[in-house]
């Protein structure tokens, strides 16, 4: 509908009266003439002159005789009213023609008047609440538009039911969810006119439950479709509509179509299933592989000479292994090469893990390879550096591994050592009371194994005495930090041994272990630890085993 003309704004009404009768014409006419709202008229006799008047003129209201000459009964009322200037239509009737108004009334009329039963009071009164009722109705109407233009818009579907399951109203989305052709297509059909059977009866009993219990469901998920057909699924909220009184009259759902998120999370589930199986398969695999590696490391030492009893040993060896994950880096062998000398080979393999574990155990292969050069720590590593190299340049990415190897020799009480890149291992001399690394004659150590390939390791020497320890050990042992921010270096760790120089190594270890602990952030450690213990309990056993057996001789 259009806004009221200018004429009404300022107090003056035009009126366009359309009547074909002269007489009743003037009649109105005067009939306002008195009033004290001035009106303005235009008379016109056919419903052509009528439209053509609306389509040009600022109208206010529309004061119309059914019967015309080009027109009569209630085509007449229709005909204006679909007219777009939409103004507000009085109808004039006679006797006989009372019943054929009131029907116009139901049509969209705003009222109708019997000629010769009008005063200046009822005419005036009736023209103005036309008016009035005109500008409500526009205004309801533009409401109405901007409601339905919202809902349209809206992704989500929104639906209005009866008591009976019947669609009273329906939006854009709701159309297209249920396969129709327009919205006003939905209103009066029911589930049953959409859905399969078993489908429609579920849904329609939710619904039927909303509107008896008052209940509301909100944001239930539900599949509507049935196999072999496509199956959808929809977020559901349905609430009770209630008239003014508060009783229930119906329902209001909105629904929105979560197909695609449906499909996502069961995928997402299938994906978590697999990855759930396949970290079960990786989590086998990596414990065989902790226990592959596990067996790598020395299950039983060897003993000094080879036929004597384990505590008669001339050379007792005692260790600790503690990954941080599955997979460690560090690793330690022990050859015996002959009654009175072992050789003792640690090293520390770059990062974690699998790459790192794969690496010790190819270490773990070049120290079995390497057993003819076992009594030349220098060359033995000088070896061992090139044959890695050989192996690790063909990977992508570089690694590299430190390592100290030295062979206690019992019958002429001499170390043998050298060192590529590796934490220097601590020398427990008891006798003598006090702790030494074992530096030798050059302050720096050569470098890591795998980083060079010309690195020639040199050996160093120097004396061994009866009831001395060696202690090996990787820099995960000491390269931690407190909760302060203050790191565990090498000087607190050989004050450590140092307090507990003259206890068994047992103790050494595990005190040395504690007090670290006991320092580091969390109590725990941040990097593999190895620890490995060598201690010398004769020296010169071979010599004595030799004269004994030329006595016996």
């Amino acid at each position: 509908m259009t806004a009221p003309s200018e004429h009404a704004a300022v107090g003056r009404i035009c009126v366009l009266l359309v009547e074909d009768h002269a007489g009743d014409a003037f009649l109105i006419q005067q009939i306002l003439a008195g009033a004290v709202i001035p009106f303005e008229f235009i008379h016109v006799g056919r419903l052509d002159e009528a439209l053509a008047r609306l389509s040009t003129c600022e109208v206010d209201v529309v004061l119309v005789n059914l019967t015309l000459p080009d027109s009569t009964g209630i085509d007449t009322f229709r005909t204006l009213f679909a007219h777009p200037s939409h103004a507000p239509i009085i109808v004039l009737s006679g006797d006989e023609d009372e019943a054929t108004a009131l029907a116009t009334v139901e049509l969209g009329a705003q009222d109708y008047l019997v000629k010769g039963r009008v005063d200046q009071a009822l005419l005036v009164r009736s023209i103005r609440y036309a008016i009035k009722r005109a500008e409500a109705d526009r205004r309801l109407e533009e409401e109405r538009n901007l409601l339905r233009s919202v809902i349209d818009n809206l992704p989500d579907a929104i639906y209005v039911k009866d008591t009976a399951g019947r669609y009273l109203l329906g939006n854009v989305a709701h159309m297209h969810q249920l396969g129709a052709r327009s919205p006003q297509e939905v209103v009066g059909k029911t589930l049953f006119d959409f859905f399969p059977r078993e489908t429609a009866s579920r849904v329609q009993a939710d619904d039927e439950q909303v509107m008896q219990t008052g209940q509301a469901i909100i944001n239930r998920h539900d599949c509507l479709g049935e196999a072999p057909g496509p199956v959808r699924w929809f977020s559901m909220t349905k609430v009770p509509l209630r008239d003014p009184e508060g009783k229930i009259s119906g329902l209001v759902g909105i629904g929105r179509e979560i197909t695609a998120r449906k499909d996502a999370e069961q995928k997402l589930a299938r994906y978590t299933e697999e990855l759930r199986e396949k970290n079960s398969e990786l989590e086998d695999d990596m414990n065989l592989a902790r226990e592959v590696q596990q067996a790598f490391l020395p299950q039983q030492f060897p003993v000094f000479p080879r036929k004597a009893a384990p505590e008669e040993s001339a050379i007792r060896f005692f260790s600790k292994y503690l990954p941080t994950t599955a997979l460690g880096g560090d690793f330690f062998h022990v050859l015996p090469i002959s009654d009175s000398s072992a050789g003792v080979f640690i090293c520390d393999v770059m990062g974690h893990g699998v790459r790192a574990a794969l690496v010790t155990a190819i270490q773990r292969a070049l120290v079995e390879e390497l057993t003819a050069l076992a009594n030349d720590p220098g060359e033995f590593l000088t070896q061992m550096n090139r044959a890695l190299l050989s192996i690790l340049r063909r990977t992508r990415s570089p690694m590299f591994a430190t390592a100290f190897y030295l062979v206690v020799d019992t019958a002429e009480g001499t170390l043998r050592y050298a060192n590529a890149g590796h934490p220097r291992p601590l020398h427990l001399r008891r006798t003598r009371n006090r702790v030494e690394m074992l530096t030798g004659s050059t302050a720096r150590p050569g470098p890591a194994l795998g980083v060079f390939d010309h690195s020639e390791y040199h050996t160093q020497q120097t004396g061994l005495e009866a009831h001395d320890l060696v202690f090996l050990f990787t820099d995960g042992l000491y390269e931690v930090e407190s909760d302060a921010g203050a790191f565990y270096d090498q000087a607190l760790l050989l004050g450590a041994v140092e307090r507990r120089l003259q206890l068994p190594t047992e103790q050494v270890i595990e005190g040395t272990l504690d007090e670290v602990r006991q320092f580091a952030a969390q109590g725990t450690f941040v990097d593999d630890v190895c620890l490995v213990g060598i201690e010398i309990a004769r020296i010169g056993e071979l010599t004595r085993i030799r004269a004994s057996e030329e006595l016996s001789r």
